[in-house]
């Protein structure tokens, strides 16, 4: 399934957008994740309760909901059932759902932080595009072990589900569809690494349970309504409780 939602350029608290610029440069501060509910999927967004402690949920506006895929084990697009609330729910049963959102444009300016493009603001500073995605994995199969969009996406090259503490994993990050070389990846709140030329890296599992692995990037923007386009990802999958 790929979904557009209406207005993918709004208005969340100030505070939140720094958290996700913070994240760009790796200091993750916050999280999105893709939890099981009853009858599907909930994506939340805040702290995933690292090290063993209680999640902590923030609101969000789910129009900031860019698309969200869901796919069988094939790799076929499945239709599912979307609840547009916060936090956004997702019916069904999926190998993989992946959910990109955007909060918009971010301008810095002497008179405050405005969510709006650096040519709609007076004497900008500083002006980006922001891009959040987030991809789940329950199913290992053809269809997730590669590359589901042209977004910055985290794959596992083998499958991870079969993983226990201690191990490593090993992941491959694209934007494109093509590898993404010397991007930062973190595993939780923790940055381990850069990929290597292909793309590649491999992550330490420390915890059972949940995993959130992220990467980041940034790239040039247009001059005119950015400068530049900032993006982070998560994939979330898990193992065996410790």
């Amino acid at each position: 399934m790929n979904r557009s939602f209406g207005g993918p350029f709004c208005l969340i608290p100030a505070a939140v957008v720094i958290m996700f610029l913070l994240a760009a440069g790796g200091v993750y501060a916050h999280d999105i994740w893709i939890e099981k509910s009853s009858g599907g999927y909930v994506l939340l967004y805040g702290h995933a309760g690292h090290g063993g402690g209680e999640s902590e949920i923030v609101e969000y506006d789910p129009a900031d909901v860019v698309r969200a895929i869901c796919i069988d084990r094939a790799g076929t697009g499945v239709e599912a059932k979307i609840q547009d609330e916060c936090p956004l729910r997702i019916g069904g049963s999926f190998a993989s759902i992946y959910v990109l959102t955007s909060s918009g444009y971010w301008s810095e300016t002497p008179f405050g932080l405005k969510n709006l493009p650096k040519d709609e603001v007076k004497s900008p500073n500083h002006s980006w595009l922001s891009f959040e995605s987030v991809k789940r994995i329950d199913v290992w199969g053809d269809g997730t072990s590669s590359p589901l969009t042209e977004d910055l996406e985290i794959t596992p090259v083998r499958n991870p589900l079969i993983l226990s503490r201690g191990d490593k994993v090993r992941l491959f990050v694209t934007i494109g569809g093509n590898p993404a070389a010397g991007v930062p990846v973190a595993y939780f709140d923790s940055t381990r690494g850069i990929t290597d030329g292909k793309g590649r890296i491999n992550i330490r599992l420390k915890r059972g349970g949940m995993q959130l692995i992220k990467a980041s990037l940034k790239e040039p923007g247009d001059g005119v309504k950015e400068d530049e386009i900032v993006h982070t990802t998560t994939l979330v999958f898990e193992i065996e409780e410790e």
